[in-house]
């Protein structure tokens, strides 16, 4: 009750284990090829924007365009973007547009990032979630002209962030020791921090 008075929801949806964004993904897209919504043959663009990839590599669209049998003629790529990431895929999917050959893009937003938040941080467990969306953006015949404006502020990358599994920290047991926080909060390098 007392997320629904704070944070103006009272559930979260969460994922099973061994669900990964390309599972969310291709099941959406199975979704829609089903119902007719959408042709995989008209799709020239593929672009993921998540933080939970399923691999370092290869990039995750790749693993979802082969799961889905999709053209090979097309273009695929991963955008490594949170809270903003829906507005940056938009951007990139209208540049794409730009291209003669790119009519149909396809902009899936998916995470799964319950998996990196410590079930002992109630700073940050209660606020994330597991989920995906997907967009169809397509060219339109009047050329409308799209005006957008991206703005960066990388000074306060420590705002939000898992410390340890990337290159510069990567994963190792001593990463994975939870500690107790000032707010009594237990997590360790390996999981999500949003400070307070």
């Amino acid at each position: 009750m007392k997320l629904k008075l704070i944070m103006g929801y009272n559930k979260r949806r969460i994922v099973t284990e061994g669900t990964t964004s390309s599972d969310l993904c291709v099941y959406g897209m199975n979704y829609l090829f089903e119902k007719n919504l959408l042709n995989k043959n008209d799709i020239d663009a593929l672009i993921l924007v998540t933080q939970s990839p399923d691999y370092f590599m290869p990039p995750t669209s790749n693993i979802i365009q082969g799961k889905l049998n999709l053209k090979e003629d097309m273009v695929c790529m991963d955008i490594n973007q949170g809270c903003s990431g829906y507005v940056i895929g938009l951007n990139q999917a209208f540049m794409l547009l730009e291209q003669e050959e790119i009519n149909k893009v396809v902009l899936l937003n998916a995470d799964t990032l319950s998996k990196k938040v410590s079930k002992y941080d109630r700073n940050n467990n209660p606020q994330i979630g597991d989920g995906a969306a997907i967009t169809i953006v397509e060219k339109d015949i009047s050329s409308s002209p799209i005006f957008s404006s991206v703005k960066v502020d990388g000074s306060g990358s420590d705002v939000l962030i898992i410390p340890a599994g990337g290159f510069k920290i990567p994963s190792t047991q001593e990463t994975s020791i939870l500690k107790k926080d000032d707010s009594g909060n237990l997590r360790s390098l390996n999981h999500l921090v949003m400070p307070e």
